[in-house]
């Protein structure tokens, strides 16, 4: 940490209040006067993380809320999805007809709503070196490793060969409370009408039902019409295969 920090003047921190980018932050703690914490701020954030927030603004020397427009973003390009069912995208619908919902990769949708804008902010901030809490052992990345630059920014994760129990110790040992929402992989709850990342969202959903059930019951009612959409392509493929 303090050779990476000898190297630079101004850095971002990625922070997104979940478990992982609270562990940097206490890392960071000796060197906050040169770190500016970037955290979007959705439109669809929970009402805990909007909390969570105000606290965090008030005890470090350089915060900055970006803020974007999920839910009109959803609106105008479609829902999240592990799966998109082409003819139920924008341009899909363009070329057959309309549909009652418009799907979309998540990877397009955190492009969009999260990744490009808090990355576009820390370049016009003029940093030269942005942190996040990414560990190797997460299934999905940034396809940048810890130490690589990339257009003049470098990329740091402190804690990339740290396992969730080791996250929970140091936070333990930095008098951090482990809530119910810190316990879960999916901490950070970036936006709670999220409807993709399925695989890896149970304890998020199970969240969401126990302490935000309009939520919950709004959030799965697009999901179900998501794998209605995917089982209809899904049907013309098992019937060529039966052929």
């Amino acid at each position: 940490m303090k050779d990476f920090f000898n190297r630079h003047e101004k850095v971002a921190l990625m922070f997104s209040g979940g478990r992982d980018s609270l562990a940097c932050l206490h890392l960071m703690k000796d060197y906050l006067d040169k770190t500016v914490l970037i955290w979007v701020n959705t439109g669809a954030a929970f009402p805990e993380i909007i909390e969570m927030m105000k606290i965090i603004r008030s005890s470090v020397p350089n915060f900055l809320e970006v803020q974007t427009d999920q839910p009109a973003s959803i609106a105008k390009h479609g829902y999240p999805a592990d799966v998109v069912p082409i003819s139920y995208s924008s341009y899909g619908q363009a070329c057959t007809k309309s549909k009652p919902i418009k799907i979309r990769s998540y990877m397009e949708c955190c492009h969009d709503n999260f990744w490009k804008p808090a990355d576009d902010t820390a370049r016009k901030l003029g940093v030269t070196a942005i942190v996040r809490g990414q560990r190797s052992d997460e299934a999905h990345r940034s396809p940048f490793k810890s130490g690589d630059t990339f257009d003049g920014i470098e990329y740091y994760f402190p804690i990339k060969d740290w396992d969730n129990s080791k996250v929970t110790k140091f936070l333990e040992a930095n008098n951090v409370e482990i809530t119910e929402r810190l316990s879960m992989a999916h901490s950070s709850l970036d936006c709670w009408n999220c409807t993709a990342y399925c695989g890896d969202s149970k304890e998020r959903m199970k969240y969401i039902k126990k302490f935000h059930p309009e939520k919950h019951k709004e959030v799965t009612s697009i999901i179900r019409q998501i794998s209605q959409a995917v089982a209809l392509d899904m049907a013309g493929i098992h019937e060529i295969l039966e052929i």
